[in-house]
């Protein structure tokens, strides 16, 4: 195989396909990238680690066709390291050349047959959304997802679409994040409605925020049985799915709050980021004070004590229903608001011991606000969408 990339052409492909590279030594196969040259100059890198897998396509001067695995970590840090144009050579004694004006590189290779056998991309049904919005909607709840839960479904996002609504949800008990997109979604593999839930690997979304673009371009989303597949660009980024059951999420949602407090979601969040100095010391092990609200009149008191200190802070808002006293994990209610896009939001509490919703407060909403929503909605075919967040209370010691 002979074949002459463009150094940034093939940057942006192999960047990508590191995200399906094995770390685990298991395989020597899988902690590679699979080259494909194609007479016609059309060349696929193929990376896969049993879990989640990469195709990208691109464009090469093909010299002399072949597939051939090359390591992904040397070759990843070979080409970023040339000065130009990237030119890459297998002989028949497995060997890999990687040459750019003066620089050389051979390292060892391994015959393409040997890659593990992808699975099948074709979905049972798929349809397509601008990738800002599937990157939002994974943005606002990729926190919640639980990290090695002993019950699998909780180490991914729910996806579920009905109709014309996306949603997704996340959960890890202490927390719960929600975010609907409404559409108008085609099927684009036959004319029936859409109606389908998955369960999507938290890991597998981190890796696909790195890729989503924050634009209007779209993302064609497809899945069969067992994966999911992901096309945008020249790239088709898959995983495996979570064969699960997810939890009746919506029986945790509080159903009649008495307390309704409205306030700046960047006055409460930088709040909150100040109280952590206090209720968070990692060199000591400490990372789990709870922060107190106390709702009194149309003022917010947030205030924490721990062995750091003390922290006394006041909040003006605007409440309706009678006072309360709360408490939560600091850092849990940071990583909510964090995932909130809005300028004002409104939070919900029934009583100390249930959990309170964050949502956004559209009624505080400027006209200029109002405008540039209308205008985004019109953009992208957006017919509505929100966002929720629960955050569980913590006990609190008088």
């Amino acid at each position: 195989m002979i074949v002459t990339f463009d150094k940034d052409v093939l940057t942006a492909a192999v960047a990508p396909a590191m995200s399906a590279v094995s770390t685990k030594n298991t395989i020597a196969s899988i902690e590679g990238i699979c080259i494909t040259a194609e007479a016609d100059g059309t060349c696929v890198l193929n990376s896969f680690d049993l879990e989640k897998g990469i195709r990208c396509t691109l464009r090469g001067n093909v010299e002399e066709p072949g597939s051939y695995i090359i390591g992904g970590q040397k070759l990843n840090q070979i080409i970023r390291s040339m000065p130009g144009e990237i030119r890459i050579e297998v002989n028949d004694k497995m060997r890999a050349k990687i040459s750019s004006g003066k620089s050389e590189f051979t390292i060892n290779a391994m015959p393409g047959e040997e890659f593990p056998n992808m699975p099948v991309l074709d979905g049972d049904w798929a349809f397509e959304m601008p990738q800002s919005e599937l990157r939002d909607a994974m943005t606002k709840t990729l926190y919640a997802v639980a990290q090695n839960e002993p019950r699998p479904a909780l180490n991914g996002i729910f996806f579920r679409v009905r109709g014309n609504t996306l949603t997704l949800v996340s959960s890890d008990s202490f927390r719960l994040a929600i975010s609907e997109k409404q559409m108008d979604f085609e099927n684009k593999k036959d004319s029936g409605a859409l109606d389908f839930s998955l369960i999507v690997p938290g890991k597998t979304v981190a890796e696909l925020l790195k890729m989503l673009h924050d634009d209007d371009a779209p993302v064609r989303i497809q899945a069969t049985g067992k994966h999911i597949m992901f096309e945008m660009d020249n790239i088709c980024f898959f995983s495996r799915l979570i064969d699960a059951e997810y939890v009746n999420y919506e029986k945790f949602i509080p159903k009649n709050p008495a307390t309704f407090v409205s306030l700046e979601c960047s006055a409460l969040r930088e709040s909150l980021e100040r109280a952590s100095l206090v209720t968070e010391d990692k060199a000591l092990g400490q990372a789990k004070t709870s922060v107190r609200f106390t709702l009194e009149d149309q003022t917010l008191q947030v205030s924490a004590i721990s062995v750091n200190g003390t922290v006394n802070e006041e909040i003006p808002v605007e409440k309706t229903g009678p006072d309360l006293k709360i408490g939560f994990n600091c850092r849990y209610l940071l990583d909510a608001l964090r995932a909130c896009d809005t300028e004002h939001i409104r939070l919900a509490l029934v009583s100390p011991l249930v959990s309170m919703v964050i949502t956004a407060d559209e009624e505080r909403m400027t006209e200029d606000e109002i405008a540039e929503q209308e205008k985004k909605r019109e953009r992208l075919g957006l017919l509505g969408e929100k966002y929720t967040h629960l955050a569980v209370p913590c006990h609190l010691r008088e």
